[in-house]
This record gives C-alpha cells, sequence and structure tokens, in this order.
C-alpha cells in the first residue's frame, strides 16, 4: 500500500492526466490482451448459453467491457453506468464494440433518482471510487492510502443519477459483474425475479451485505485462484464469484 499511496499523491497533482492515464492503460491491455483484473479470465471455463445476455453493472471507464470481450466477442453485453460524464466517454470509447448496449442508469432496488457521490482530491476525479453512499465516497481517500493526505483537500462532487432495477431490463443473464463501491446489494435485490429466473454466475466485488442476499438465495461463494482454479466457500482476494446451485 505504501507504494500505491505515493503515486496517488503524485497523480492528484495532475488531474488533467486522468484521461490520458486510462487511455495508456487500456491500450498496453489490449496490446498484451489482459484483462484490468486477473478474475475475468475464468469466463472461458463457465458454460454460457449461446443467447444469454451478459450485464456489466458500474461500467465506469470501460474496463469491465474490455476483459469480457477478450474473452467472450459474440453474447449481448449489457453495460451500466450512472455517471453522465463517464456515459459520455464510455459512448465515445466503444461505439464500434458489437453487441454492447450502454445504459446510462445505475441499478438499485426500486426506481428513483438519487445523488451519485464522487471524491475529488485537489481537483482530481476519483471516478472509480463513486457511490451512492456518501460514507463510502468520502472514506476511502485518507491517511491510509494517499500519502501527505490533506483532508481540506478533499471534496465530494454530487450528481443526481437515475435509478432502475434489473428486473425492469427484462434480461436473461448467464454471466453478471458488479462493481457499485457500497451498492451492490441494493443491486442485487432490484434484480431478484432475473436472477432467480436465469441463475447467472455473478462476479462481485467483495461485499458482506451482499455476500449474505446471495447466500440467502442459494448461491455458492468460490474463490478464483491465481490458477484459475475454484474454491467453493471462500472469499476471493478481490472479487469472489457466486455460483447459483443448479450450476
Amino acid at each position: 500500500m505504501s507504494i500505491a499511496r505515493h503515486i496517488r499523491a503524485l497523480q492528484s497533482r495532475f488531474p488533467a492526466l486522468a484521461n490520458a492515464k486510462a487511455d495508456l492503460q487500456r491500450a498496453v491491455r489490449q496490446t498484451l490482451k489482459i484483462p484490468f483484473e486477473r478474475d475475468f479470465a475464468i469466463l472461458p471455463q463457465l458454460t454460457l448459453p449461446a443467447a444469454s445476455d451478459i450485464v456489466d453493472i458500474g461500467a465506469n471507464r470501460g474496463q469491465s467491457i474490455d476483459a469480457i470481450r477478450l474473452f467472450n466477442t459474440h453474447a449481448p453485453l449489457h453495460s451500466f453506468e450512472p455517471d453522465p460524464t463517464l456515459f459520455a466517454a464510455l459512448e465515445r470509447r466503444h461505439r464500434n464494440t458489437p453487441g454492447l448496449h450502454l445504459h446510462n442508469v445505475g441499478l438499485g432496488e426500486a426506481a428513483r433518482d438519487i445523488p451519485l457521490f464522487t471524491p475529488t482530491y485537489r481537483g482530481y476525479v476519483y471516478d472509480g471510487l463513486a457511490s451512492f453512499s456518501r460514507e463510502e465516497a468520502s472514506t476511502w481517500l485518507n491517511a491510509e492510502t494517499l500519502a501527505n493526505f490533506d483532508p481540506q483537500a478533499l471534496a465530494i462532487r454530487e450528481t443526481v443519477c437515475e435509478i432502475r432495477t434489473l428486473d425492469s431490463f427484462n434480461l436473461a443473464p448467464s454471466f453478471i459483474k458488479i462493481d457499485v463501491q457500497g451498492f451492490e446489494a441494493q443491486a442485487l435485490l432490484g434484480g431478484e425475479a432475473t436472477l432467480k429466473t436465469h441463475k447467472p454466475y455473478i462476479l462481485l466485488e467483495n461485499n458482506p451485505k451482499a455476500d449474505e442476499v446471495l447466500l440467502g438465495w442459494g448461491w455458492t461463494r468460490t474463490r478464483i485462484t491465481p490458477a484459475l482454479d475454484l474454491e467453493p466457500g471462500a472469499w476471493g482476494d478481490l472479487n469472489t464469484l457466486y455460483i447459483a446451485p443448479q450450476r
């Protein structure tokens, strides 16, 4: 963490470089054909029906879109991103991505409009930490995660965003990725009928509340090892795969 906190402090001094950094990282990953997170490499091992959908909840800058398309080029891919600025960038960056459907909404337990909280530090926008929870958005950046942290330099940007339920889209998913900074349980609850009908694999950023929801519905918590083996019952390092009982 010590090296990372110094890197964050340095990048925060140059807010204009945020897009350039993201574009460079994407170019390197595409050249090397590697996902931004190793866990996506499990996709070829999963049995996904040809006619099913893949759902990406929390698209951010499109990292998971690229990761999914590395391993699955044909399934309809529905990506959800509520932030209007990020969504506009997604439309530009992925206008030629086949089979991609972009939705400028967040997913929750009910349809409504709520504020999205995005932390900024010295003008650098940490959009990857944006959350519908103010506490979640405002507490991750601190003296432990950012060198020479100055609380006075931290600000929270609020953007009112539309929330819908996953059930309202009438999709038939076989694989769902969820990374929404503390809002995972709400996204699941709004898709209960969809999940129980289609029983998708769910790759979830570790979250105890969402874990409780899925275990209560019968899904099995499963760790993806570095060798891409599956360990039922264990948490993953960053993400955990949840497998429906019928699978």
